[in-house]
């Protein structure tokens, strides 16, 4: 009988690296989480299949790794994601729940995952909110405006060089109440969280239901320095070496990430009250994790701000809390929990099986080239020609393979064949050739 069934929450905290939190032995400020994980499982060793939202995304919900999707970055970048999330045409955990009769609800602040990538299929409700705090008509208008130059200052300086003042003056006017707004929503600490909580608190939805959200928080930008900037400029030129961010601004950065964390602990505290109080809570499988982490240029061979493009364990590292229905207990075994693993975990407990059904003795993760299309963006003039973006490219940005077992971690530089990383239990070490022989194989 559907009634029967649990309704589920599938909570993804976009861009969080576990070791920030308490649970995981961080130090940011997460009180609600913390009392959340009293009640369900946390589980020591998740690995993201990719280091960025869409192939992540699209692995969680389908059961297979990126290799396996086809739904990834390559080395043009991300430029035909889109089309890819259009043409996927598999089977996925949301299909099978509509089809058990569940309702399906989604929420998202990040665009990757809109109705307007063709994510939101499946779904029978499918709500997104700027991140940014800016309502569809000013959506529009800023993409508008986007015509008459790279960025706004030169669109308004266009403008006005061509006499088309009625333009700039309505250009204009948006931009500052945009910017108000912002001010007035706290952003960028806050991205929307709050925005997704009050929809939910203020409606009701036909039992049983999938309600999958994503929020932003800690998504960059979370400085006020980083604003009005473009976020892929200042990566890509940190990395080449033409503009280093100063050690100030990411220390401001690294203090600013947890800031946001603890903002959206916040709402995360009011979602779960507001479940107690509709008496909800108890009787749902409740699911929080993150997409990928957050390099916060950390010693590594490409010291790296941002996420994609590396497997760095900041960056693929990350949280999974599972609060099973009845807040049974489970024994969780030892091992590695890949995302993939999700739609099984999930058809387990609609079946009645509360157990862990996710731990595997390894886990994989993948990149297949720039998150980013470099060579466009330097055609755009987004990034200046001097980066030489198909040599950042065959020198940093070729695609890599990532296995985790028995505490090794072995990255494999999938265009060589050559070892990237080796390590034990997190830390370098001398590649022995019994152990390499063995994660080689699983990788193959």
């Amino acid at each position: 009988m559907k009634m029967d069934y649990p309704n589920i929450f599938f909570i993804v905290f976009d861009t969080l690296r576990k070791d920030i939190l308490p649970l995981y032995g961080g130090d940011s400020i997460t009180p609600n989480l913390l009392e959340f994980s009293k009640d369900s499982a946390v589980f020591e060793n998740p690995v993201a299949p990719s280091p960025w939202t869409v192939p992540s995304h699209m692995s969680f919900f389908s059961g297979l790794y990126p290799r396996e999707h086809n739904v990834h970055e390559d080395l043009n970048g991300d430029r035909d994601s889109f089309e890819k999330i259009y043409n996927f045409d598999g089977n996925t955990i949301i299909k099978k729940l509509k089809n058990f009769g569940y309702n399906t609800i989604g929420f998202s602040t990040n665009p990757w995952l809109s109705p307007a990538s063709g994510f939101d299929r499946n779904y029978n409700s499918f709500t997104f909110f700027s991140s940014e705090y800016i309502p569809p008509e000013e959506l529009n208008a800023v993409d508008e405006y986007k015509k008459y130059g790279k960025n706004r200052y030169q669109a308004a300086i266009n403008l006005i060089i061509h006499g088309k003042y009625k333009e700039f003056k309505k250009y204009y006017d948006i931009h500052k109440r945009i910017l108000k707004r912002k001010e007035e929503m706290n952003y960028p600490y806050m991205k929307g969280s709050d925005l997704i909580v009050s929809s939910i608190e203020n409606s009701s939805y036909e039992e049983p239901f999938f309600m999958f959200m994503n929020f932003m928080e800690v998504h960059e930008p979370v400085s006020k320095w980083e604003l009005d900037q473009d976020d892929r400029k200042i990566k890509y030129l940190d990395l080449s070496g033409k503009k280093i961010i100063p050690e100030n601004l990411m220390n401001e950065t690294r203090r600013d990430y947890k800031i946001a964390m603890n903002k959206l602990d916040e709402q995360f505290g009011r979602f779960i009250k507001f479940l107690k109080k509709s008496k909800m809570y108890e009787k749902s499988l409740i699911i929080v994790l993150s997409d990928h982490g957050q390099a916060m240029k950390e010693k590594r061979n490409f010291p790296y701000y941002g996420h994609g493009n590396f497997l760095y364990n900041e960056i693929i590292e990350i949280p999974l809390i599972v609060k099973f229905p009845g807040n049974r207990k489970i024994e969780i075994k030892k091992g590695y929990q890949s995302l993939t693993s999700i739609p099984r975990l999930i058809e387990n407990v609609i079946d009645g099986n509360i157990q862990d059904a996710i731990t595997e003795e390894f886990a994989f993760s993948e990149s297949f080239g720039p998150v980013h299309d470099l060579i466009g963006l330097t055609k755009s003039g987004i990034l200046p020609k001097e980066i030489n973006a198909e040599e950042m490219i065959k020198k940093m940005f070729y695609p890599k393979k990532a296995i985790y077992k028995n505490g090794y971690k072995l990255v494999i530089n999938g265009s060589t064949g050559g070892i990237d990383e080796f390590s034990y239990n997190g830390r370098e070490a001398e590649p022995k050739k019994e152990i390499l022989d063995d994660l080689k194989n699983e990788l193959e």
